[in-house]
């Protein structure tokens, strides 16, 4: 899985285990997201986070953010399993997902893919992932 670097501000080493799917940090002004357990591998070490670039979230999801740091303008970690490399894929050899991808009820939160030799990689859109592990948080998933 791959975040587009546009929306990348830095990798971060990331102490101590994530008990919920999502922890704010008000001390630090910052929202944590468990990418393991939003895929329910909670069992999965995750010793980086991907802090991601102030992105274009919609006015709601920001007060919803604000509510986990009581800040107006939360920052926003994307917790993972060891990040083993680092790759800039140029956005143009990111190819667009079949429509049967985008449908509801899929993966809405993806992006794109790209092909290095036998590798693919999923590129996530941060702001439809969070959209999304918010919605599963308010219902119980």
């Amino acid at each position: 899985m791959g975040v587009p670097s546009e929306c990348v501000a830095e990798i971060i080493q990331v102490s101590g285990d994530m008990h919920a799917m999502i922890e704010g940090k008000p001390h630090k002004g910052q929202v944590f997201f468990s990418l393991p357990r939003f895929f329910c591998r909670a069992d999965l070490p995750t010793p980086h986070g991907i802090r991601l670039k102030p992105l274009a979230y919609p006015e709601a999801l920001v007060k919803v953010l604000g509510t986990y740091t009581g800040t107006e303008a939360p920052g926003v970690v994307l917790v993972t399993p060891p990040v083993e490399t680092e790759v800039d894929i140029p956005p143009e050899a990111i190819q667009q997902l079949p429509d049967f991808l985008r449908l509801p009820g899929s993966l809405p939160f993806l992006r794109g893919v790209s092909f290095t030799g036998a590798t693919m990689t999923a590129f996530i859109d941060p702001v439809l992932l969070i959209s999304r592990i918010l919605g599963s948080e308010a219902h119980g998933d």
